[in-house]
């Protein structure tokens, strides 16, 4: 684990290391100042032997050797001294009077010529440089007991910061409050949780880069990002600004759109009664400020059912209950939020009765499969081959099952058969939970690297959703849980094809969303379920507000589906959105971003899914923008329809400022270390784009902020590679664009072994993947695809001129040819 307990800035500091200063050593914010030095010097210089000379001989006193002429001096010098070696660090007093110095311990040879004093502000083998940036750390980990007080009452609870106000009040001195907090306290030890009190830092430059910090930037007032700060929100009364027609976008001009400054919400008296710490920000010693304040990977989910369960019954591959419920514990945690594949409450209440009508062994052994992945405990989990590794165990038995289930015929209906309601009835109920499992296996194949093998699944669970008429109305004679799964699972396949679709260049499978209309989440909550949690320390649970997001996931994706029906074919001629389509579907994704419920909105966000929705949304912008980015919104524009005030080049350049600010506060919040599988793809195109910014001016400037991005992005795809097998070879893509330099810091911030090849070494397994890759343009022919631009194609390039020459030495570039495009 890379956290560190760190102080946190009070104001986001510049992006490079020239615009800081030693003015700002004394301040909370302490950071690294030049983080492209070498590995950290010792903090005392090593005493180096003295210079030979005949002046310092064995038959040589102080006393003789004090009396010697500057002329005899310099004469008793040997001759070889006259060739001098280059020195990485001059002392003091060559440097003011700017002679040579041959940098000998403790004295160097001009010092020692001219009788002067000798003094280094460097240690042994240390540029001033790196000199200057360890003093600076030096001095960020060497606070005052008085300055670690003072941060304890600022970042620690209400009750704790009272006791230690009480103690102050008392006279006791900072070093004994200290003291006690660390070692007697047992008031703030109790209210100490594991790691509840850390944060992440930015590798390589610590601070948030300075052309993100724009004043219209609203994630830069999230009151996420201001907790990981630890400074007040700024809030604005919302009563006091109107909320978006979200209805009438082509009569409403976008200069009536709420700007940065607004609400992108309209809060109500029901969603405000829902969750103690949406309607009101975290304030300090609030129990509502767990989440804004912890990790999410810290949590832990709250349902009673999970003790309950014994899922040694529905599965042959492993005994251990206990391991197999933190398996089931790590799925609900980390992928339900995102793939809600199955209603969570249902499958768990069938599970722990032992019933089948929400719940089969297939089911459960394709979410074991996928909760095994995400179990941070389990060693070599990416290895999917590896039979002896039980994530290959469960896959192989969720295989069996699935080809089992997915081939039941349908019963035909007998005459006088008292059975026959009852046996059709079953067939669809095992219908079900086989088509929700079809779904599950066709992520654990992505997670593989073999989504052509993968999306068999889905297009199988869409044949058998089909069969039992899943997508069209409810039937009346069905009970009301049947009814809501039914409806549930339908939503659920229509969005996965969908979101599947876009990024894989194809056209949607189906056209239309179902026809049952989604339920308000706050009018009919059952609906959707709840996801509970609780953090380290705390008395209360949260809720991740499920009902909300599935929603809007929803409403996202079939905006996603149009798009993609309009963009792209299985086969025929490249298909290209007109300037007039891109404005329609640029004013619809806005009017879906002001319509978010409060818990989603911009400055609300907390959780990793409910950051990665935004993302989301950014990345389709850039998506959609970049093929008009250089020309003018009025081109092509039928009469009647409404001009935004912003050219495409600016309204993607926001995009890709709020993409990135996201992808940062992410990992300041809740760090890459856990899976997130969806996170791979924001991770890789960030990357890309910058990769590509700094080949095209690699003297640019701004480009050690670029090289910040990439080390931030590179390393969370390292840190994804601990679990998903696709992610080391997308991550290989990467570094075989990277400079060989930046491959070496890579290296280090993420804690690769040094002998360790990340951009040469050999795959263990093939990938089988159809995912284009980032230079793929959206509105290329889908045909490019196939000619060589996926992530299979791409590596089997790069291994094939591994193979005809020589792999490069870190000296000499590697060829980047990357397309600034998702």
């Amino acid at each position: 684990m890379t956290m560190t307990r760190t102080p946190e800035p009070t104001q986001g500091g510049s992006s490079s290391p020239d615009e800081l200063n030693p003015a700002v050593t004394n301040s909370g914010s302490l950071r690294r100042l030049l983080p492209v030095g070498s590995e950290e010097a010792p903090s005392r210089p090593s005493i180096a032997p003295a210079r030979s000379s005949t002046s310092a001989s064995p038959t040589s006193t102080p006393t003789a050797r004090t009396t010697l002429t500057k002329t005899q001096a310099r004469a008793a010098v040997p001759t070889g001294r006259s060739k001098r070696q280059a020195t990485t660090a001059a002392c003091g007093a060559c440097r003011r009077r700017k002679s040579k110095c041959n940098g000998e311990r403790p004295k160097c040879s001009a010092c020692h010529d001219r009788g002067t004093e000798c003094e280094y502000d460097t240690n042994v083998a240390e540029t001033h440089a790196q000199a200057l940036k360890r003093k600076y750390d030096e001095l960020q980990n060497s606070k005052s007991a008085a300055e670690k007080v003072f941060e304890i009452l600022q970042t620690r609870g209400e009750k704790e910061a009272a006791e230690v106000f009480q103690r102050i009040r008392r006279g006791v001195d900072p070093a004994t409050i200290l003291r006690h907090i660390t070692y007697g306290n047992a008031l703030i030890e109790l209210a100490l949780g594991p790691e509840t009190g850390y944060r992440y830092t930015f590798p390589y430059l610590p601070d948030m880069p300075a052309f993100l910090q724009r004043h219209d930037n609203v994630y830069l007032d999230s009151e996420v990002y201001s907790c990981v700060l630890r400074r007040p929100v700024l809030r604005q009364p919302v009563h006091e600004l109107p909320a978006p027609n979200v209805e009438r976008h082509q009569q409403t001009s976008l200069h009536h759109l709420p700007n940065s400054q607004q609400p992108y919400f309209t809060p109500s008296v029901t969603s405000r009664s829902m969750s103690p710490y949406v309607s009101q920000g975290p304030g300090v010693g609030s129990q509502s400020d767990d989440p804004y304040h912890r990790p999410y990977h810290t949590a832990t989910v709250e349902n009673s059912r999970l003790e309950r369960l014994r899922p040694s019954q529905w599965t042959s591959v492993s005994t251990d209950d206990a391991l197999m419920r933190k398996f089931l514990h790590d799925y609900i945690l980390y992928d339900y939020g995102w793939n809600s594949f199955l209603h969570l409450d249902y499958f768990l209440d069938d599970m722990a009765n032992g019933r089948h009508r929400f719940c089969s062994r297939l089911l459960v052994n394709a979410v074991l499969c996928i909760g095994s992945y995400h179990h941070r405990g389990l060693q070599g989990r990416a290895e999917y081959w590896n039979p002896a590794n039980i994530v290959y165990m469960f896959l192989a038995e969720a295989k069996r099952l699935f080809e089992i289930d997915s081939e039941l015929e349908r019963p035909i209906p007998m005459l006088n058969d008292p059975h026959g309601e009852r046996r059709l009835r079953e067939w669809e109920e095992r219908r079900l939970t086989t088509i929700q499992a079809g779904l599950l296996l066709n992520v654990l194949y992505l997670f593989n690297g073999s989504d052509k093998i993968g999306w068999r699944y889905s297009l199988r669970a869409i044949e058998m959703a089909h069969e039992i008429n899943l997508f069209g109305p409810a039937q009346p004679e069905m009970d009301r849980e049947m009814r809501n799964v039914r409806e549930f699972t339908a939503w659920i396949v229509f969005t996965w094809q969908s979101v599947n679709s876009y990024h894989y260049f194809r056209a949607p499978v189906m056209r239309h969303p179902p026809q049952v209309p989604l339920p308000d989440p706050i009018e009919n909550p059952q609906w959707y379920g709840e996801i509970w949690v609780k953090y380290p320390g705390s008395q209360s649970r949260f809720p991740t507000h499920l009902g909300f997001m599935f929603k809007a996931k929803a409403e996202l994706w079939s905006i996603i589906n149009d798009l993609s029906l309009l963009s792209f074919r299985n086969h025929g001629p490249p298909l290209k959105l007109s300037t007039s389509q891109v404005l329609d579907f640029y004013i619809m994704l806005l009017n879906w971003l002001h319509k978010l419920p409060e818990p989603l909105s911009p400055r609300k966000i907390v959780t990793p899914h409910q950051i990665k929705l935004h993302m989301h949304f950014y990345f389709i912008l850039i998506n959609i923008l970049r093929p008009i980015v250089t020309s003018e919104w009025r081109n092509e524009i039928q009469p009647g329809k409404t001009i935004p005030p912003y050219t495409p080049h600016d309204a993607y350049l926001n995009a890709t400022v709020r993409f990135e600010t996201l992808i940062r506060i992410y990992y300041l919040r809740h760090g890459f270390e856990a899976l997130d599988s969806f996170l791979m793809q924001f991770l890789g195109a960030l990357a890309c784009m910058t990769i590509d910014a700094i080949a095209q001016n690699p003297a640019a400037p701004h480009v050690e902020t670029l090289r910040s991005t990439v080390l931030l992005a590179t390393k969370g795809m390292w840190e994804q590679a601990q679990s998903l097998y696709v992610a080391r070879a997308v991550l290989r893509v990467l570094a075989s664009a990277m400079r060989p330099e930046d491959v070496q810091l890579l290296k280090k911030f993420a804690n690769v072994e040094a002998d360790m090849d990340i951009y040469s070494a050999p795959l263990e397994q093939p990938v089988q993947s159809d995912w284009p890759t980032y230079v793929v343009r959206l509105d290329q022919n889908p045909d490019t695809v196939r000619l060589g631009k996926t992530l299979s194609s791409k590596l089997e390039k790069l291994s094939l001129d591994l193979t005809a020459s020589s792999p490069p030495v870190e000296s000499t570039p590697r060829p980047r040819n990357w397309s600034v495009i998702l």
